[in-house]
């Protein structure tokens, strides 16, 4: 019998209870940073995940930064000029109007300001 193959399970168990570790420990944020999305233009919950996967796609950038970012930006921060383009790219089929985001959330074209949304 080949003694490696149990070496290789445990490996592989191990790297996939650290992948767990850190799920656990950013999905708060992806969540949040979800609901500000749905909050903010009135996405489904599938539908902000899109996005959001969407930017953090085509910006080269983890999940977790650009959900970082997105709930800066509810606190008055500035999103990066990159992200500022890609959130607006991904928001295009779900706007109304073509207005684009101006470094924060707080400019939606369909929705109250994001601050003033979540904070009632």
């Amino acid at each position: 019998m080949n003694e490696s193959v149990p070496a290789e399970n445990t490996e592989a168990l191990h790297r996939e209870v650290e992948q767990l570790r850190r799920a656990i420990q950013t999905r708060p944020v992806i969540d949040l940073a979800r609901g500000a999305l749905m909050a903010t233009f009135s996405l489904s919950r599938q539908d902000a995940w899109d996005v959001l996967v969407t930017v953090s796609q085509h910006s080269n950038s983890k999940l977790r930064q650009v959900a970082e970012y997105v709930l800066g930006s509810i606190n008055g921060e500035s999103l990066p000029e990159p992200l500022q383009q890609q959130l607006a790219a991904a928001l295009v089929p779900f706007r109304t109007k073509p207005d684009i985001p101006t470094g924060t959330l707080n400019a939606p074209a369909t929705a109250p300001d994001t601050a003033e949304a979540i904070a009632e």
